[in-house]
């Protein structure tokens, strides 16, 4: 359980995370737009800064910290360059090796200074690599081999240059390929989707006029998701002054961005934009006048968005051929693309006046990876080709294989999700601006279901009912498939529960919206209780208990159900909550006190039994980072273990769930976590009432029974484990997955997720065996 797990640590500043850990490398994942190469240029100005302003204060990579012309002497040396310059020096070569490509790199960058090599021997260096997604490759087996060249390098890094290190980023959706090794691990360090008091933050900040109105028109709304990254923000404060509205989906964000940019330069009279030049007269005038449809751009000669457009496209096209996600290209390519001769060279600097294009270095290349793939949509919302995001799902077939993946992470890695085309930004931003969204969407669900799931749950795409429930079924199917992959089975889960969940049924109740559960039937009789194999001393020993007919829910409640109570007010109404314990929690007394009872008691057994943390390891029930953290809970001094509680449990009202917004746990068809027996009893009180069906967490004779059966299953599924039946540690995943995705770890009744993902609630008191209903373990209001 995450109790027991080593915590996550929150950074606001790369420094102090390099500082606060001792690996040689670290992976920076995080969503298209969420700043990963903006972190990456700012510590490399960090870092510069530190060397060179002694009164500054140092977080060395070696953790050191300290002030003065001795602290800047030990200022790590940073070197920034992005990954998709590491090609081979003529097609059909090979890249150079890590070492020679990074010196070279270094002396053409810096040609007065020593050599990396030998400047890295003399003191800490930090690598700040950009994008190993837009490594240049030619498919999926050379993008493996050459993520593997790389992981070599990161193996030997100690030995050439001990005080070196190496921070990667990459998208999260294409680390599929890991830089980690079961010998040299590559912790995963994400960067956190902006809360609301950030985004408010962020507008204010930006636009001190605009912002705050800004932001009253966005919370509470289904886009305001859309806004929680700096790239989408900046994009929607550029636009916000022409309507006051947000644009509708991200298509129409990225459209508004370039018809301003257009207006900006015929308002600046820049005569690249006279009419005639790199627009038609007529668009000229319907640019000043705002005459346009949602996604349309001036098309008429000299074409200058859709030349971009194919420019983009063709480009996008190499990937799998040779070149990366974000292509690179030399000024006469891209002129020779952009047709030739001088209306090539003012389409490139009327692309560059846009602020679309770049050129650096005789380079040129879109300003973000997200342009380049709006402009690519803009040809496959024309020209539909399904076929490029085409991709293996069944078990099998997928390479590499579930087994070879598991068999290649380190212990701490979390399973890495299906190798990507590279297409799926610009499939979901083409699904918005196609002229015929049914057919787009339909032709997807032959090739890649999931993706086809995400386009239909997009606010922009409109599609007719009977498609989406057509694709939720079929979304249904593959997440309960037993032939599919794992990890196909859990991407069609998270797109199912971004579309809508039929197996929930969406009504209204007295206090608005809820989702009721699918229900399995336990019949009754007499069920066995406990276990006499001398695991733990208090589930013995093995009796018989008789439980009434029953019925549960058949997954575990989940973050989308929780959802509906958490807008409702059922933090805030104290109907609810029923006992005067409940009461307490819920005005914020006592919110701390089991919680720190728990760690408590799970401390003294780990004093009382010095050796079960090495047992634990050695039978692969935990990671080598927990066990050190579990000894160092147990060995730390009683007024730091305290302290160390007061910090992690805070007193005070909390008005949602633990890890609410935490991505590893905040997609709506995850169970909800982090959430107390009193909110537990709360959320099946508000249920009831919204239903009229009476709903209560099950006894734990009940919980049992659904898991054990009459015939006392050790086991949901039976009576040996099986990796394959539940998210456990050996599936790697190291967070909760989509409820059902384990469909042969159901039980013979059909409940899903009783072993693995998730810690369950049930409604007694935590006494020993034998099980008694009436000695008061089933009273709410009890002690205990």
């Amino acid at each position: 359980g995450v109790r027991w797990q080593a915590q996550p640590s929150t950074f606001d500043d790369l420094r102090e995370l390099l500082a606060a850990t001792d690996e040689t490398a670290l992976v920076l994942l995080g969503p298209p737009g969420c700043g990963k190469s903006t972190l990456l240029r700012r510590l490399d100005l960090d870092l510069a800064l530190d060397a060179c302003l002694p009164s500054r204060p140092v977080a060395a990579a070696n953790g050191a910290v300290g002030k003065g012309p001795d602290a800047a002497a030990s200022a790590p040396l940073g070197f920034f360059l992005p990954l998709s310059r590491w090609r081979p020096a003529r097609p059909g070569e090979e890249p150079p090796l890590p070492y020679d490509w990074l010196e070279r790199e270094w002396a053409a960058r810096f040609p007065s200074l020593p050599g990396l090599w030998a400047l890295l021997r003399q003191g800490p260096g930090v690598l700040l690599l950009e994008a190993v997604n837009e490594i240049p490759h030619a498919g999926p087996e050379d993008y493996r081999a050459r993520i593997a060249i790389w992981r070599d390098f990161l193996a030997d890094l100690p030995r050439r240059a001990p005080g070196a290190r190496v921070v990667f980023t990459c998208r999260s959706l294409d680390y599929s390929a890991m830089l980690s090794s079961v010998d040299t691990p590559v912790p995963q360090v994400r960067i956190e989707p902006l809360d609301d008091p950030r985004v408010a933050a962020f507008l204010a900040a930006y636009d001190p006029e605009r912002g705050p109105a800004l932001w009253q028109a966005l919370r509470g709304t289904p886009q305001l998701d859309l806004f929680r990254t700096p790239f989408y923000l900046r994009l929607l404060l550029a636009q916000a002054g022409d309507d006051g509205r947000a644009a509708a989906g991200r298509a129409a964000l990225f459209t508004g961005f370039v018809r301003q940019a257009l207006r900006r330069e015929l308002e600046a009279r820049n005569p690249r934009f006279a009419a005639g030049a790199l627009l038609d007269a007529r668009d000229c005038e319907r640019l000043a006048r705002h005459e346009w449809k949602t996604h349309e751009l001036p098309a008429r000669p000299p074409d200058l968005c859709g030349r971009l457009a194919r420019l983009a496209f063709g480009w996008q096209e190499r990937r799998g051929s040779g070149a990366e996600a974000r292509v690179r290209a030399g000024v006469d390519e891209a002129l020779a693309r952009l047709g030739g001769g001088e209306a090539a060279e003012r389409l490139l600097k009327g692309g560059e006046d846009l602020h679309v294009i770049e050129e650096q270095f005789d380079e040129v290349f879109f300003v973000h990876q997200l342009v380049q793939e709006y402009f690519a949509a803009r040809i496959l919302a024309a020209s539909p080709n399904p076929g490029l995001v085409r991709g293996p799902w069944r078990s099998g077939e997928l390479r590499p294989s579930l087994a070879e993946t598991l068999a290649a992470l380190a212990e701490a890695d979390p399973l890495p999700e299906a190798p990507a085309t590279g297409w799926e930004e610009t499939t979901l931003l083409a699904a918005a601006m196609t002229g015929d969204p049914a057919g787009f969407v339909a032709a997807l669900e032959e090739t890649h279901l999931p993706l086809a799931g995400r386009c239909a749950a997009q606010a922009d795409v409109k599609l007719p009912a009977g498609q989406i429930e057509r694709i939720q079924s079929a979304l249904i199917a593959r997440s309960r498939d037993p032939d599919a992959d794992l990890r196909a089975r859990i991407a069609a889960a998270r797109a199912l529960g971004e579309l809508g969940d039929p197996r929930y049924q969406r009504r209204r109740g007295p206090d608005g919206e809820y989702l009721l559960p699918p229900i399995a039937d336990i019949t009754g009789g007499a069920y066995p209780m406990g276990s006499d194999e001398g695991l733990y001393d208090n589930e013995a020993p093995v009796h018989f208990v008789t439980v009434k007919p029953y019925r549960i829910a058949r997954f575990p409640v989940t973050q989308a159900e929780w959802r509906y109570f958490m807008e409702a007010g059922g933090y805030e109404d104290e109907c609810w909550w029923a006992t005067a314990a409940d009461r307490r929690w819920r005005r914020g007394e006592d919110t701390a006190e089991a919680a720190s009872l728990e760690w408590r008691q799970f401390r003294q057994g780990l004093k009382d039994d010095p050796d079960r943390v090495k047992q634990a390891q050695a039978g692969g029930h935990i990671t080598e980072q927990q066990a050190k953290a579990w000894e160092t809970l147990r060995d730390m001094a009683d007024a730091e273990f305290e302290a160390g509680l007061e910090a992690q449990y805070p007193p005070g009202r909390q008005p949602q769930p633990d890890f609410w917004t935490d991505p590893r746990f905040s997609h709506p068809a995850q169970p909800v976590v982090g959430i107390s027996w009193h909110e537990a009893r709360a959320y099946a009180a508000w249920l009831s009432a919204q239903s009229g069906h009476r709903f209560r967490l099950p006894t734990e004779a009940e919980w049992e029974a659904a898991a054990r059966g009459r015939e006392g299953r050790r086991y949901p599924w039976g009576e040996a484990f099986e990796p394959s039946r539940g998210n456990a540690y050996t599936t790697h995943i190291r967070a909760t997955t989509p409820v059902g995705v384990f469909p042969e770890g159901d039980s013979p009744e059909g409940v899903a997720d009783l072993a693995g993902n998730v810690w369950e609630w049930t409604g007694s008191l935590y006494r020993p065996y034998p099980y008694h209903a009436e000695d008061g373990r089933e009273e709410p209001a009890a002690g205990g």
